[in-house]
């Protein structure tokens, strides 16, 4: 699978700070990378020093294996970072232009995009569009002349449950329909799990961790907690029917493993002689295994 963005200790300082700290990255075609970090993580420096918005202190960035030529690269990216139009024009009339300005000629491109988020035959100017409608109106201008890369940096930011679920659904499409790979950066690691296939995990400017959305739920995977009378007897009723690994705090019973047994198990403590308070299956959220990763205990 061709890798469309690698970059190789990449490093950004202002001062003393270490904005980004030898981030190595790699986005293969057709990803759904999702850059999951806290506020001030370094994932908006990062998409700069990417497009060249900003300049790197050291490191290197290669796109689509090019990494002399970056600035001809980069024409096949698009990328939505603080979306800003001419506040005047309505949506087809901004996109017009910006298609004047980057020689894009294919009939009906603009009123594919704009109806693919939900803007056809929007006639208000941009400077009264609500939050939702400028978060889309981004993206929309992110994909404009069907670039092989699509960047969006904070995409659902600010939004209510709607205009969320409006972007998740933007998303989907594109990659369903074109195959676009993307990176989306986003503090809110719920939602990114609805939509990535690939995760990257940033703090302070290091990249923690690169890991796909397998592996991921792997590593939170569910466990089964059991209530019972007696946590010490019932582990041993449990090993006697080949139930091992079985973790006893008091009376609660923790097993992570043997998850598609809860009625046998259930069977086994009852008609041995014991209470059973409660039996559920429990998982890790994604959350807690960020901030797990992290070392931290404040919310992301």
């Amino acid at each position: 699978m061709q890798i469309m963005l690698q970059t190789n200790e990449l490093a950004k300082q202002y001062g003393n700070f270490k904005a980004l700290n030898k981030v190595s990255l790699t986005l293969k075609q057709g990803d759904i990378y999702g850059l999951v970090g806290r506020n001030g993580a370094g994932k908006t420096t990062f998409f700069k020093c990417v497009m060249g918005l900003a300049k790197a202190t050291s490191g290197t960035i290669a796109i689509s294996g090019e990494m002399s030529n970056l600035n001809a690269a980069r024409r096949q990216m698009g990328f939505m970072i603080n979306p800003s139009f001419f506040p005047n024009l309505n949506p087809k009339q901004n996109f017009e232009y910006l298609c004047r300005v980057k020689g894009i000629r294919e009939k009906g491109h603009v009123e594919r995009l704009l109806k693919l988020v939900g803007l056809d035959g929007v006639k208000k100017p941009f400077k009264a569009f609500s939050l939702g409608m400028k978060q889309r109106l981004g993206i929309a201008g992110a994909l404009l002349g069907s670039p092989r890369i699509v960047v969006l940096d904070e995409p659902i930011n600010g939004l209510d449950p709607q205009g969320i679920i409006d972007i998740r659904n933007i998303i989907k499409s594109v990659h369903e329909q074109t195959d676009t790979t993307f990176i989306i950066s986003s503090h809110i690691l719920s939602e990114l799990d609805l939509v990535a296939t690939q995760f990257g995990f940033i703090e302070h400017g290091v990249l923690l961790k690169e890991i796909t959305h397998h592996d991921l739920h792997e590593e939170t995977k569910k466990s089964l907690v059991i209530e019972t009378n007696d946590g010490a007897n019932a582990q041993i009723a449990l090993r006697a029917i080949g139930i091992e690994n079985v973790l006893v705090n008091g009376t609660r019973l923790t097993l992570e493993s043997h998850l598609d047994k809860s009625n046998e198990i259930a069977r086994v403590l009852i008609t041995g002689g014991f209470e059973v308070y409660d039996l559920h299956r429990k998982e890790t959220t994604l959350e807690d295994y960020f901030m797990k990763l992290i070392g931290g205990s404040q919310s992301a």
